[in-house]
């Protein structure tokens, strides 16, 4: 192990285990040079068990990690700040030694120079009286954000917002140099109004055609009620989750994304979860353009090699990749009312919508959540037997369950031939944990009381059959679902 890394407490080697493995892991190479190097910091021996721990670490707890104080309640302000000066040293000593293994290959990618850059600026650049520098991660949905870009973020419509429309094209172009793309949502908005209703419906086909028609006008209509703030709160926070909190104008980066291990083991193993991290420069009083021509110029310190992307096409063109695919993504989904919701069983989509949102869940697991939901509404109502009350009942009430689910399973399908089917039991237990981590994922905080799945020996929900439906159909109304069970 180095002698640098014993000097870290064991949560800071951790910490910096998680940065470093980031850090190889940004460019998609696995150099040799960069596992020796590893090996060399932290020692063979514990490799293994630190790179478990470090994954449980998002990106942005790491860094803070290394710059935050041990448990020391001393109230002696000389000691505190003799402290305070030690985890400055051991924050720049811990950046140093990323960069060395950044370095190790002999080569620096884009990918690998904005994590460099985040960590340089987080580590380095920030003071006790003023953060000007932070990172941030967040937990992502199955809705792909994109990979390089750079978000203003303004919740006060400041002056800095004229500061960017005056210099809009500049900024854009300054960017694109070093290959991200800049996003300012008035802009967007401005692109769409220019081109009108009907034209926006045409292309909607190409943007989403899994939307109903009737809905595009109403994605059109909130497009143009949005700005920046908007925009931030109400899709990026409640829709994805983030919790991006700028209460002066921000550049939100696009760091890259990373897995983090999950709290909960399904019946495959460790859950991974994918978050975005990004670093949030506060602009304060500064330029705009200087603060983005500042973190060009450190960004160009530390590639090995740069080159230029048109992010900036001409006025009649569509971007429909990364960010801009999201932003369609995110107004289209959304609901005008959040505090409701909407469950939506599509056949022709082989999957459950919860206000329009996908739950990430494969056929089987499909399948048992719609039998949930159906057990609870019809028959006795009693909802799905777990392991124990399956083994009590009779052999004809088992197969009938097999067969319920094979029912909808086929329905999902299309009503097309079941191949490789994984029988209900014994196994259902594992598959309930995976769909409540789904319906959590989708719903979030604000309505999971409504719309979670109960617990005991028979699996239940309490979810209204008045807000279910079948390819938009009332499911107590469907002249084949109403009646199957």
């Amino acid at each position: 192990m180095d002698s640098r890394i014993k000097d870290l407490g064991k949560d800071q080697r951790i910490a910096l285990a998680r940065i470093v493995y980031d850090l190889i892991m940004a460019d998609k190479i696995i150099d040799d040079e960069e596992v020796v190097k590893f090996a060399k910091l932290f020692g063979e021996e514990n490799n293994r068990i630190l790179f478990h721990q470090a994954q449980e670490l998002t990106f942005a707890k790491a860094i803070k990690l290394l710059t935050q104080p041990s448990d020391d309640n001393n109230d002696n302000e000389v000691i505190r700040k003799v402290h305070a000066d030690q985890r400055r040293r051991q924050a720049e000593k811990a950046a140093n030694i990323v960069s060395e293994t950044a370095s190790s290959d002999g080569f620096c990618a884009p990918a690998e120079a904005i994590l460099l850059l985040a960590i340089d600026y987080f580590l380095k650049k920030n003071n006790a009286t003023y953060t000007k520098y932070d990172i941030q991660s967040f937990k992502l949905t199955d809705i792909f954000i994109g990979k390089r870009f750079v978000l203003y973020v303004d919740n006060n419509a400041s002056s800095k917002s004229l500061e960017v429309e005056q210099n809009y094209d500049l900024i854009v172009n300054l960017l694109a140099s070093i290959g991200f793309q800049f996003i300012y949502i008035p802009k967007i908005v401005e692109q769409y109004k220019k081109k009108g209703l009907e034209m926006f419906k045409a292309m909607s086909m190409y943007i989403f055609p899994d939307i109903p028609e009737d809905k595009v006008e109403d994605v059109y209509n909130n497009i143009m009620q949005m700005d920046t703030k908007s925009f931030v709160k109400d899709y990026l926070n409640e829709k994805l989750g983030f919790d991006i909190i700028c209460a002066r104008p921000s550049l939100m980066v696009m760091l890259g994304r990373s897995s983090v291990i999950g709290k909960n083991i399904s019946d495959k193993g460790l859950v991974y979860e994918t978050n975005a991290n990004f670093l949030k420069i506060n602009i304060g009083e500064e330029k705009v353009v200087n603060v983005v021509g500042d973190l060009i110029h450190d960004f160009n310190k530390f590639v090995t090699f740069n080159f230029h992307i048109d992010f900036n096409p001409a006025k009649d063109k569509l971007l429909y990749h990364g960010i801009h695919k999201a932003f369609f993504r995110m107004v289209a989904l959304a609901k005008n009312n959040p505090q409701q919701y909407n469950i939506n069983i599509s056949t022709n989509l082989h999957a459950v919508f919860i206000n329009d949102y996908k739950l990430p869940l494969a056929k089987g697991k499909t399948a048992i959540y719609i039998m949930i939901l159906c057990r609870s509404f019809f028959g006795d109502k009693k909802g799905l037997p777990m392991k124990k009350v399956f083994k009590t009942l009779e052999v004809e009430d088992q197969e009938r369950l097999q067969t319920q689910y094979e029912w909808i399973c086929a329905h999902l399908s299309n009503n097309q031939e079941v191949t490789q089917l994984s029988p209900l039991y014994p196994n259902v237990v594992n598959r309930i944990s995976e769909i409540r981590n789904a319906i959590e994922d989708v719903v979030g905080s604000r309505l999971i009381g409504e719309i979670q799945i109960g617990t005991g020996d028979y699996i239940t929900t309490i979810v209204s059959p008045d807000r279910v439906t079948v390819n938009g159909i009332p499911i107590k109304e469907h002249p084949d679902w109403g009646t199957f069970m």
